[in-house]
């Protein structure tokens, strides 16, 4: 049975986190007695409350050739105690982006990923798809440009031609 396993070269390649098969799709527990996982505000990069999500960071523990401190993945998740869990070590959501491809639109925080999923649900489109970022005065603005989907009925994509 496949789970996913979270790592990176810099740490240790993968290992640093895994699945658990009986609890497949809720999270992969990190490994907390080689690692000291965190997840900070990706602006002013303090310490997150549990749950919250953030950029993940790693401090390696036992690591002794190349220890790391607070070494910063980019990678946008958050950490829980699964308290109904059978392990004791904490979680690591799934990542919803990275901290390099998070849009700041009128003090919202926004993924490509998130625009991306909500695209990929609606059959009109197909799964290419632009983002323009614009700035007029001090407000910023997300144009999303998208094609339709080939598969279309002719004249329902006339109609979206049409509307444009």
């Amino acid at each position: 049975m496949a789970t996913n396993i979270y790592g990176l070269s810099e740490i240790t390649c993968p290992g640093v986190s895994q699945e658990d098969h009986e609890e497949r799709g809720t999270g992969s527990h990190v490994w907390e007695d080689h690692f000291f996982p965190e997840i900070v505000d990706p602006v002013t990069k303090e310490p997150m409350p549990e749950g919250e999500y953030g950029v993940l960071c790693f401090t390696t523990l036992t690591k002794e050739a190349t220890p790391l401190l607070r070494y910063w993945t980019n990678d946008i998740t958050n950490l829980n105690y699964d308290r109904g869990s059978k392990r004791t070590h904490i979680k690591m959501g799934a990542i919803r982006g990275r901290a390099d491809d998070m849009l700041i639109i009128r003090g919202v925080n926004l993924f490509p990923s998130q625009i991306e999923s909500v695209i990929n649900e609606l059959h009109e489109f197909s799964p290419h798809y632009q983002l323009l970022v614009s700035r007029e005065h001090t407000m910023d603005a997300v144009d999303v440009h998208v094609e339709l989907n080939e598969t279309m009925n002719p004249e329902v994509k006339d109609n979206f031609a049409r509307e444009k």
